[in-house]
């Protein structure tokens, strides 16, 4: 992609991206965005249509878990990509073969446990958002077609130009490195993109380019019991969605109190219990956090 439009302002921040070919090519490889459904990723697809570029699909792996929010923003994107002449988002889940659950919060209940990321690791990611999005892909005719030739999938990710979404980016290069180093399957089906920061754009620039499009703002694109939540962000759950709050606190007084307990952390918030927050007045907490309403 940077043969089509050069990298400016903080791209220099980040790791070299791998590029897709030329679009003209008639041999190119399928563009797959992932998307979240966030602030991020939205702006990812607003900067695309700018460029004149198509991605051939965009897929949302849903943990069925998601804030109604971002459910409630999935019928926009789809008006609005249609008003472009993108494809739709396809939706994706996790479907398990034997498992007597259907999603994250059902593994988190069934075992007796917190989301993996509570503990620093990202299995609940890599199960319920990039195993289904790989799953589809797999069996999508243009991504086969592709691989019989030699290419491989290019997959556009959503990660901003900051310095957070900068770290982000080496260390998902690192993992995929390691799986070329390991010959996984995966380094000879994808490449992976992100435009977001070879074009220098960074998080306000996301938000402006989401207003241009006419787009409202996202929220932020996570489950509603993420662990890496803050504290205002589990307050404002508390209060906008009262439901869901008692849902996380059932996950995690079902963790504490089940049959491994919780000796490593004290909660879904890692150092803290969500549990804490059930009665704090929400003008009492204060962090730096992207605002959650539009």
């Amino acid at each position: 992609m940077s043969a089509i439009l050069p990298a400016r302002g903080r791209a220099e921040l980040c790791a070299p991206h791998l590029p897709a070919p030329p679009l003209e090519h008639p041999a190119r490889p399928p563009l797959v965005v992932s998307y979240g459904a966030g602030v991020d990723s939205t702006a990812m697809l607003v900067a695309m249509w700018r460029r004149g570029i198509r991605p051939d699909l965009i897929l949302f792996a849903d943990t069925g878990a998601e804030k109604p929010e971002t459910y409630a923003y999935l019928p926009i994107i789809n008006a609005w990509l249609a008003a472009v002449g993108f494809p739709p988002v396809t939706v994706v889940r996790y479907r398990p073969k034997r498992a007597p659950y259907r999603n994250l919060e059902g593994k988190c209940l069934a075992n007796e446990t917190l989301p993996s990321l509570a503990f620093g690791k990202h299995s609940c990611s890599l199960v319920f958002k990039v195993e289904p999005q790989n799953r589809f892909v797999q069996a999508w005719e243009p991504a086969r077609l592709a691989w019989d030739a030699g290419l491989r999938v290019v997959k556009a990710i959503g990660y901003d130009s900051g310095e957070q979404d900068c770290r982000r980016r080496r260390k998902a290069d690192t993992a995929s490195a390691k799986k070329v180093r390991e010959g996984h399957v995966d380094a000879t089906r994808y490449a992976y993109w992100y435009p977001l920061q070879e074009w220098g754009i960074d998080r306000v620039e996301c938000l402006r380019l989401i207003a241009l499009a006419g787009l409202p703002v996202p929220v932020k694109s996570a489950c509603f019991f993420c662990p890496a939540s803050r504290k205002s962000e589990v307050v404002w759950l508390r209060d906008t969605h009262p439901v869901l709050f008692r849902r996380a606190l059932r996950i995690e007084r079902n963790a504490r109190d089940g049959k491994h307990g919780l000796s490593s952390v004290a909660g879904l918030g890692r150092s803290f219990a969500w549990e804490s927050l059930q009665h704090v007045p929400a003008g009492a907490v204060v962090d730096q956090v992207e605002c959650l309403r539009p």
